[in-house]
Protein backbone atom coordinates (compact mmCIF):
# COMPACT_ATOMS: atom_id res chain seq x y z
CA UNK A 1 0.00 0.00 0.00
CA UNK A 2 1.19 3.51 -1.04
CA UNK A 3 1.01 5.85 1.83
CA UNK A 4 2.10 9.42 0.76
CA UNK A 5 0.79 10.51 4.40
CA UNK A 6 0.85 9.65 7.93
CA UNK A 7 -1.93 7.75 8.85
CA UNK A 8 -3.80 8.44 12.54
CA UNK A 9 -6.90 6.54 12.21
CA UNK A 10 -9.15 4.13 9.96
CA UNK A 11 -12.81 3.86 10.46
CA UNK A 12 -14.82 0.77 8.90
CA UNK A 13 -18.93 0.24 10.04
CA UNK A 14 -20.43 -3.16 10.10
CA UNK A 15 -23.06 -3.76 6.87
CA UNK A 16 -25.07 -6.91 7.08
CA UNK A 17 -24.19 -9.47 4.49
CA UNK A 18 -28.00 -10.51 2.52
CA UNK A 19 -27.74 -14.10 1.34
CA UNK A 20 -29.88 -15.80 -1.13
CA UNK A 21 -31.63 -19.28 -0.19
CA UNK A 22 -30.19 -20.48 -3.44
CA UNK A 23 -26.70 -20.05 -2.14
CA UNK A 24 -27.15 -22.66 0.49
CA UNK A 25 -27.41 -25.19 -2.44
CA UNK A 26 -23.81 -26.29 -2.53
CA UNK A 27 -23.96 -29.46 -0.48
CA UNK A 28 -21.49 -31.24 -2.94
CA UNK A 29 -18.61 -27.98 -2.73
CA UNK A 30 -18.22 -28.52 1.30
CA UNK A 31 -15.99 -31.21 1.38
CA UNK A 32 -13.99 -29.60 -1.50
CA UNK A 33 -13.53 -26.41 0.50
CA UNK A 34 -12.84 -28.52 3.87
CA UNK A 35 -10.04 -30.43 1.87
CA UNK A 36 -8.88 -26.87 0.77
CA UNK A 37 -8.91 -25.72 4.48
CA UNK A 38 -7.57 -29.10 5.87
CA UNK A 39 -4.51 -28.51 3.56
CA UNK A 40 -3.95 -24.88 4.74
CA UNK A 41 -4.10 -26.31 8.29
CA UNK A 42 -1.89 -29.30 8.54
CA UNK A 43 0.83 -26.68 6.42
CA UNK A 44 0.45 -24.13 9.40
CA UNK A 45 3.86 -24.36 10.65
CA UNK A 46 5.47 -24.55 7.38
CA UNK A 47 3.50 -21.23 6.39
CA UNK A 48 4.11 -19.36 8.74
CA UNK A 49 7.60 -20.06 8.80
CA UNK A 50 8.03 -19.00 5.16
CA UNK A 51 6.34 -15.37 6.60
CA UNK A 52 9.18 -15.36 9.15
CA UNK A 53 11.79 -16.27 6.35
CA UNK A 54 9.95 -13.11 4.04
CA UNK A 55 9.59 -10.96 6.68
CA UNK A 56 13.43 -11.47 8.33
CA UNK A 57 14.59 -10.89 4.65
CA UNK A 58 12.25 -8.27 3.35
CA UNK A 59 13.31 -6.87 -0.46
CA UNK A 60 12.49 -3.19 -1.58
CA UNK A 61 10.45 -2.78 -4.98
CA UNK A 62 12.42 -3.77 -7.72
CA UNK A 63 14.63 -5.70 -5.58
CA UNK A 64 12.22 -9.09 -4.68
CA UNK A 65 14.60 -11.38 -6.22
CA UNK A 66 15.18 -13.45 -3.19
CA UNK A 67 11.24 -13.56 -2.41
CA UNK A 68 10.07 -14.34 -6.18
CA UNK A 69 12.76 -17.34 -6.12
CA UNK A 70 11.26 -18.69 -2.96
CA UNK A 71 7.80 -18.21 -4.56
CA UNK A 72 8.14 -19.82 -7.90
CA UNK A 73 10.01 -22.67 -6.05
CA UNK A 74 7.20 -23.46 -4.06
CA UNK A 75 4.83 -23.07 -6.90
CA UNK A 76 6.96 -25.70 -8.53
CA UNK A 77 6.99 -28.09 -5.90
CA UNK A 78 3.07 -28.49 -6.10
CA UNK A 79 2.86 -28.90 -9.13
CA UNK A 80 1.99 -25.46 -10.81
CA UNK A 81 3.00 -24.22 -14.58
CA UNK A 82 5.38 -21.21 -13.40
CA UNK A 83 6.63 -18.32 -15.27
CA UNK A 84 9.28 -16.14 -13.12
CA UNK A 85 10.71 -12.37 -14.09
CA UNK A 86 7.12 -11.19 -15.29
CA UNK A 87 7.17 -7.81 -15.59
CA UNK A 88 10.58 -7.47 -13.40
CA UNK A 89 10.36 -10.14 -10.36
CA UNK A 90 7.33 -11.09 -11.08
CA UNK A 91 5.90 -14.68 -10.57
CA UNK A 92 2.61 -16.35 -11.81
CA UNK A 93 1.59 -20.29 -11.05
CA UNK A 94 -1.31 -21.22 -13.13
CA UNK A 95 -3.08 -23.87 -11.37
CA UNK A 96 -5.13 -25.92 -13.45
CA UNK A 97 -8.21 -28.53 -12.59
CA UNK A 98 -9.01 -31.83 -14.20
CA UNK A 99 -12.12 -30.71 -15.29
CA UNK A 100 -13.01 -27.38 -17.65
CA UNK A 101 -14.04 -24.23 -16.09
CA UNK A 102 -13.84 -20.82 -15.58
CA UNK A 103 -10.55 -18.55 -15.11
CA UNK A 104 -10.09 -16.45 -11.49
CA UNK A 105 -7.13 -15.07 -10.35
CA UNK A 106 -5.42 -14.05 -6.75
CA UNK A 107 -2.70 -11.22 -6.63
CA UNK A 108 -0.33 -10.82 -3.74
CA UNK A 109 2.51 -8.24 -3.39
CA UNK A 110 6.09 -9.41 -2.37
CA UNK A 111 7.60 -5.73 -1.73
CA UNK A 112 8.68 -3.95 1.68
CA UNK A 113 9.33 -0.40 2.36
CA UNK A 114 12.11 1.47 3.85
CA UNK A 115 12.08 2.19 7.55
CA UNK A 116 14.64 2.61 10.17
CA UNK A 117 12.14 1.94 13.28
CA UNK A 118 13.37 -0.92 15.64
CA UNK A 119 11.13 -3.99 14.52
CA UNK A 120 9.22 -5.29 17.62
CA UNK A 121 9.08 -8.96 16.69
CA UNK A 122 11.43 -11.53 17.53
CA UNK A 123 11.69 -12.58 13.90
CA UNK A 124 13.08 -9.10 12.96
CA UNK A 125 14.29 -8.29 9.34
CA UNK A 126 18.16 -8.50 9.27
CA UNK A 127 18.45 -6.22 5.78
CA UNK A 128 19.30 -2.90 7.54
CA UNK A 129 16.82 0.19 6.93
CA UNK A 130 13.86 -2.31 5.26
CA UNK A 131 10.98 -3.81 7.11
CA UNK A 132 8.00 -5.50 6.06
CA UNK A 133 5.63 -2.84 7.67
CA UNK A 134 2.62 -3.13 5.05
CA UNK A 135 1.94 -6.76 5.03
CA UNK A 136 3.17 -8.26 2.26
CA UNK A 137 4.80 -10.91 4.08
CA UNK A 138 1.21 -11.53 4.68
CA UNK A 139 -0.20 -11.32 1.20
CA UNK A 140 2.92 -13.72 -0.42
CA UNK A 141 2.10 -16.43 2.51
CA UNK A 142 -1.77 -16.28 1.96
CA UNK A 143 -0.95 -16.82 -1.92
CA UNK A 144 1.33 -19.71 -1.46
CA UNK A 145 -1.41 -21.32 1.21
CA UNK A 146 -4.01 -20.72 -1.39
CA UNK A 147 -1.81 -22.39 -4.05
CA UNK A 148 -1.32 -25.38 -1.76
CA UNK A 149 -4.82 -25.92 -0.49
CA UNK A 150 -5.99 -25.97 -4.17
CA UNK A 151 -3.12 -28.39 -5.24
CA UNK A 152 -4.19 -31.01 -2.84
CA UNK A 153 -8.02 -31.08 -4.47
CA UNK A 154 -6.59 -30.09 -8.65
CA UNK A 155 -8.08 -33.69 -9.49
CA UNK A 156 -11.70 -32.75 -8.19
CA UNK A 157 -11.32 -28.84 -9.46
CA UNK A 158 -13.07 -27.29 -12.23
CA UNK A 159 -11.72 -24.40 -14.07
CA UNK A 160 -8.10 -22.76 -13.29
CA UNK A 161 -6.27 -20.30 -10.81
CA UNK A 162 -3.98 -17.95 -11.57
CA UNK A 163 -1.33 -16.70 -8.82
CA UNK A 164 -0.10 -13.66 -9.32
CA UNK A 165 3.12 -12.68 -7.23
CA UNK A 166 3.67 -8.97 -7.93
CA UNK A 167 6.95 -7.05 -7.46
CA UNK A 168 7.28 -3.31 -6.78
CA UNK A 169 3.79 -2.08 -5.80
CA UNK A 170 5.38 0.48 -3.14
CA UNK A 171 6.90 1.92 -6.24
CA UNK A 172 2.99 2.22 -7.96
CA UNK A 173 5.03 0.23 -11.35
CA UNK A 174 4.70 -3.47 -10.63
CA UNK A 175 0.90 -4.28 -12.07
CA UNK A 176 1.52 -1.74 -14.78
CA UNK A 177 5.05 -3.75 -15.49
CA UNK A 178 2.96 -7.27 -15.67
CA UNK A 179 0.07 -5.89 -17.49
CA UNK A 180 3.07 -5.03 -20.54
CA UNK A 181 4.99 -8.07 -19.96
CA UNK A 182 1.75 -10.29 -20.93
CA UNK A 183 0.66 -11.88 -17.30
CA UNK A 184 -2.63 -12.55 -18.95
CA UNK A 185 -1.32 -13.41 -22.36
CA UNK A 186 -2.32 -16.81 -21.92
CA UNK A 187 -5.17 -16.96 -19.81
CA UNK A 188 -7.60 -13.93 -19.37
CA UNK A 189 -9.52 -14.33 -15.83
CA UNK A 190 -12.67 -13.67 -15.24
CA UNK A 191 -12.28 -12.07 -11.53
CA UNK A 192 -9.22 -10.95 -9.81
CA UNK A 193 -9.23 -10.43 -6.23
CA UNK A 194 -6.62 -9.39 -3.39
CA UNK A 195 -6.18 -8.48 0.05
CA UNK A 196 -4.23 -6.08 1.92
CA UNK A 197 -3.35 -5.36 5.72
CA UNK A 198 -5.01 -3.00 7.78
CA UNK A 199 -5.21 -2.45 11.47
CA UNK A 200 -8.98 -4.30 11.65
CA UNK A 201 -9.00 -7.10 14.61
CA UNK A 202 -8.01 -9.90 13.24
CA UNK A 203 -10.80 -12.04 11.45
CA UNK A 204 -12.05 -8.68 9.91
CA UNK A 205 -12.52 -7.94 6.77
CA UNK A 206 -13.67 -4.63 4.95
CA UNK A 207 -14.51 -3.29 1.34
CA UNK A 208 -16.42 -1.18 -0.62
CA UNK A 209 -18.78 -1.72 -3.81
CA UNK A 210 -16.69 0.77 -5.60
CA UNK A 211 -13.92 2.98 -4.98
CA UNK A 212 -12.07 1.80 -2.24
CA UNK A 213 -8.47 3.47 -2.73
CA UNK A 214 -8.70 6.51 -4.82
CA UNK A 215 -5.80 7.32 -7.54
CA UNK A 216 -3.24 9.47 -7.60
CA UNK A 217 -1.74 11.84 -10.93
CA UNK A 218 1.56 12.57 -10.73
CA UNK A 219 2.79 16.12 -11.89
CA UNK A 220 6.20 17.41 -12.30
CA UNK A 221 6.92 20.83 -13.62
CA UNK A 222 10.61 21.90 -15.27
CA UNK A 223 11.46 25.91 -15.17
CA UNK A 224 14.01 26.75 -17.23
CA UNK A 225 15.63 30.10 -18.57
CA UNK A 226 17.47 32.87 -17.38
CA UNK A 227 14.46 34.70 -15.13
CA UNK A 228 13.56 34.15 -11.29
CA UNK A 229 13.23 30.53 -11.54
CA UNK A 230 12.82 29.87 -7.71
CA UNK A 231 10.08 32.70 -7.54
CA UNK A 232 7.87 30.70 -10.40
CA UNK A 233 8.57 27.59 -8.94
CA UNK A 234 7.32 28.80 -5.50
CA UNK A 235 4.48 30.40 -7.55
CA UNK A 236 4.02 27.08 -9.10
CA UNK A 237 3.88 25.50 -5.87
CA UNK A 238 1.70 27.50 -4.41
CA UNK A 239 -1.02 27.37 -7.82
CA UNK A 240 -0.73 23.65 -7.62
CA UNK A 241 -1.77 23.59 -3.60
CA UNK A 242 -4.24 26.12 -4.23
CA UNK A 243 -6.55 23.44 -5.95
CA UNK A 244 -6.97 21.23 -2.74
CA UNK A 245 -9.93 20.93 -1.12
CA UNK A 246 -8.61 19.50 1.90
CA UNK A 247 -5.53 19.12 4.36
CA UNK A 248 -2.64 16.85 4.93
CA UNK A 249 -4.39 15.74 8.65
CA UNK A 250 -8.00 15.44 7.02
CA UNK A 251 -6.51 13.32 4.60
CA UNK A 252 -6.49 10.19 7.16
CA UNK A 253 -10.29 10.60 7.88
CA UNK A 254 -12.86 9.28 5.02
CA UNK A 255 -13.34 12.21 2.74
CA UNK A 256 -16.56 13.37 0.65
CA UNK A 257 -16.40 11.51 -2.85
CA UNK A 258 -15.48 15.38 -4.51
CA UNK A 259 -12.04 15.76 -2.57
CA UNK A 260 -8.95 16.98 -4.07
CA UNK A 261 -5.69 16.30 -2.11
CA UNK A 262 -2.67 18.29 -3.44
CA UNK A 263 0.51 17.24 -1.87
CA UNK A 264 3.31 19.60 -3.24
CA UNK A 265 7.10 18.76 -2.83
CA UNK A 266 9.79 21.88 -2.38
CA UNK A 267 10.74 23.28 -5.36
CA UNK A 268 14.10 21.78 -6.55
CA UNK A 269 16.77 23.34 -9.02
CA UNK A 270 17.53 20.23 -11.03
CA UNK A 271 20.22 21.96 -12.78
CA UNK A 272 21.62 25.09 -13.63
CA UNK A 273 19.42 27.41 -14.75
CA UNK A 274 16.13 24.59 -14.31
CA UNK A 275 13.61 24.04 -10.89
CA UNK A 276 11.27 21.31 -10.99
CA UNK A 277 7.87 20.68 -8.91
CA UNK A 278 7.21 18.09 -8.13
CA UNK A 279 3.32 17.27 -7.03
CA UNK A 280 0.67 14.24 -5.95
CA UNK A 281 -3.40 15.05 -7.09
CA UNK A 282 -5.28 12.28 -5.05
CA UNK A 283 -8.96 12.24 -6.43
CA UNK A 284 -11.61 9.53 -5.92
CA UNK A 285 -13.62 9.62 -9.08
CA UNK A 286 -12.89 10.51 -12.99
CA UNK A 287 -15.05 13.70 -12.97
CA UNK A 288 -13.06 15.14 -9.70
CA UNK A 289 -9.61 13.84 -12.02
CA UNK A 290 -10.96 15.59 -14.99
CA UNK A 291 -12.38 19.21 -13.75
CA UNK A 292 -8.95 19.22 -11.38
CA UNK A 293 -6.18 18.66 -13.94
CA UNK A 294 -8.35 21.29 -15.94
CA UNK A 295 -7.53 23.81 -13.13
CA UNK A 296 -4.11 23.16 -12.66
CA UNK A 297 -3.47 23.39 -16.37
CA UNK A 298 -5.54 26.74 -16.07
CA UNK A 299 -3.58 28.04 -13.06
CA UNK A 300 -0.08 27.58 -14.74
CA UNK A 301 -0.88 28.88 -17.41
CA UNK A 302 -1.33 32.15 -15.85
CA UNK A 303 1.96 32.18 -14.66
CA UNK A 304 3.94 34.56 -16.51
CA UNK A 305 7.07 35.94 -15.99
CA UNK A 306 10.22 37.12 -17.89
CA UNK A 307 13.05 34.48 -18.82
CA UNK A 308 10.93 31.98 -17.50
CA UNK A 309 9.55 28.86 -19.75
CA UNK A 310 7.16 25.71 -18.05
CA UNK A 311 7.23 22.71 -19.35
CA UNK A 312 4.23 20.12 -17.32
CA UNK A 313 4.27 16.68 -17.65
CA UNK A 314 1.27 15.24 -16.17
CA UNK A 315 0.44 11.33 -15.80
CA UNK A 316 -3.60 10.43 -14.68
CA UNK A 317 -3.28 7.70 -13.08
CA UNK A 318 0.06 7.14 -12.25
CA UNK A 319 -1.32 5.01 -9.39
CA UNK A 320 -4.48 3.76 -10.05
CA UNK A 321 -6.14 3.21 -7.06
CA UNK A 322 -8.53 0.52 -6.35
CA UNK A 323 -12.29 0.38 -7.39
CA UNK A 324 -14.25 -2.71 -7.02
CA UNK A 325 -16.68 -4.41 -9.01
CA UNK A 326 -20.59 -4.03 -6.96
CA UNK A 327 -21.35 -7.58 -8.56
CA UNK A 328 -18.14 -9.29 -7.34
CA UNK A 329 -18.52 -7.26 -3.89
CA UNK A 330 -21.78 -8.58 -3.06
CA UNK A 331 -20.72 -12.21 -4.36
CA UNK A 332 -17.25 -12.15 -2.38
CA UNK A 333 -18.49 -11.11 0.84
CA UNK A 334 -21.67 -13.69 0.74
CA UNK A 335 -18.86 -16.33 -0.08
CA UNK A 336 -16.26 -14.85 2.88
CA UNK A 337 -18.60 -14.45 5.15
CA UNK A 338 -20.12 -17.93 4.40
CA UNK A 339 -17.12 -18.95 6.57
CA UNK A 340 -16.27 -16.14 8.80
CA UNK A 341 -19.16 -14.90 9.48
CA UNK A 342 -21.88 -11.77 8.23
CA UNK A 343 -20.38 -10.09 11.04
CA UNK A 344 -16.77 -10.46 10.52
CA UNK A 345 -17.39 -8.15 7.34
CA UNK A 346 -17.38 -5.11 7.04
CA UNK A 347 -17.97 -1.85 4.75
CA UNK A 348 -15.65 0.85 4.70
CA UNK A 349 -16.85 3.88 5.84
CA UNK A 350 -15.98 6.34 2.72
CA UNK A 351 -12.27 6.90 0.97
CA UNK A 352 -8.96 8.04 2.69
CA UNK A 353 -7.21 9.57 0.67
CA UNK A 354 -3.75 8.83 2.21
CA UNK A 355 -3.37 5.60 0.69
CA UNK A 356 -3.73 4.40 -2.68
CA UNK A 357 -2.44 0.94 -4.14
CA UNK A 358 -1.56 0.21 -7.82
CA UNK A 359 -3.78 -2.98 -7.64
CA UNK A 360 -6.53 -0.43 -9.84
CA UNK A 361 -3.95 -1.52 -12.57
CA UNK A 362 -5.26 -4.95 -13.18
CA UNK A 363 -8.74 -3.75 -12.50
CA UNK A 364 -8.72 -1.94 -15.51
CA UNK A 365 -8.23 -4.74 -17.69
CA UNK A 366 -9.86 -7.32 -15.46
CA UNK A 367 -13.07 -7.21 -12.63
CA UNK A 368 -11.75 -7.03 -9.22
CA UNK A 369 -12.06 -7.05 -6.06
CA UNK A 370 -10.06 -6.09 -2.51
CA UNK A 371 -10.36 -6.55 0.79
CA UNK A 372 -8.95 -5.26 3.79
CA UNK A 373 -7.68 -8.01 5.98
CA UNK A 374 -7.73 -7.40 9.59
CA UNK A 375 -4.07 -7.83 11.37
CA UNK A 376 -4.29 -6.30 14.79
CA UNK A 377 -4.85 -8.00 17.93
CA UNK A 378 -6.10 -5.78 20.70
CA UNK A 379 -5.50 -7.97 23.56
CA UNK A 380 -1.38 -8.12 22.45
CA UNK A 381 -1.66 -5.06 21.98
CA UNK A 382 -0.11 -5.57 17.84
CA UNK A 383 -1.32 -2.83 15.46
CA UNK A 384 -1.28 -3.43 11.92
CA UNK A 385 -1.31 0.07 10.32
CA UNK A 386 0.42 -0.17 7.31
CA UNK A 387 3.76 2.21 7.39
CA UNK A 388 3.59 2.65 11.37
CA UNK A 389 7.00 2.43 12.45
CA UNK A 390 5.48 -0.21 15.04
CA UNK A 391 3.47 -2.45 13.08
CA UNK A 392 3.12 -5.71 13.67
CA UNK A 393 0.77 -8.37 12.05
CA UNK A 394 -1.20 -11.37 13.97
CA UNK A 395 -0.30 -15.05 11.86
CA UNK A 396 -3.83 -15.89 12.67
CA UNK A 397 -4.98 -13.41 9.64
CA UNK A 398 -3.15 -15.56 6.74
CA UNK A 399 -5.23 -18.41 7.68
CA UNK A 400 -8.36 -16.66 8.27
CA UNK A 401 -7.53 -14.61 5.21
CA UNK A 402 -6.78 -17.93 3.36
CA UNK A 403 -9.96 -19.82 4.17
CA UNK A 404 -11.94 -16.94 3.59
CA UNK A 405 -10.02 -16.55 -0.23
CA UNK A 406 -10.78 -20.36 -0.41
CA UNK A 407 -14.10 -19.99 -0.30
CA UNK A 408 -14.49 -16.80 -2.69
CA UNK A 409 -12.49 -18.30 -5.57
CA UNK A 410 -14.09 -21.86 -5.40
CA UNK A 411 -17.61 -19.82 -5.45
CA UNK A 412 -16.60 -18.16 -8.32
CA UNK A 413 -14.87 -20.93 -10.09
CA UNK A 414 -18.56 -22.81 -9.63
CA UNK A 415 -20.95 -19.38 -10.19
CA UNK A 416 -22.05 -18.42 -6.94
CA UNK A 417 -23.12 -21.46 -5.32
CA UNK A 418 -22.15 -21.58 -1.45
CA UNK A 419 -19.46 -23.73 -0.64
CA UNK A 420 -19.71 -22.99 3.00
CA UNK A 421 -18.61 -26.25 5.45
CA UNK A 422 -21.36 -27.10 8.00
Amino acid sequence: MISLSNPRTFSVTLITVQFLAASLTGQGLRPLLGDVKHQIAASRDDLIAVRRDIHRHPEVSGHEERTARMVADRLNALGLDVRAGVGGYGVVGVLQGQRPGPVVAFRADMDAVRSNAPDPVEFRSVIPGVRHICGHDIHTTIGLALAEGFAAVRQRLAGTIVFVFQPAEESASGARAMIADGVFRELMPAAIFAYHTAPLSVGQLATAPETMMASRDRVQVTLAGSGDLEGAAREVSRRIQSVGTITPQQAVMPAPPGFVFAEVGEPSQAEAGAFTVSAWITTANSGTRARTRQEIEGQLAEVKRDGVTLSIDYQERFIAGVTNDPELVREATASAGSVIGTEAILDMDGVFPAYSEDFGSFQDVVPGVMFLLGVSNPEKGWVGMPHSPGYVADEESIFIGAEAMAAILLDQLVGGESIASP
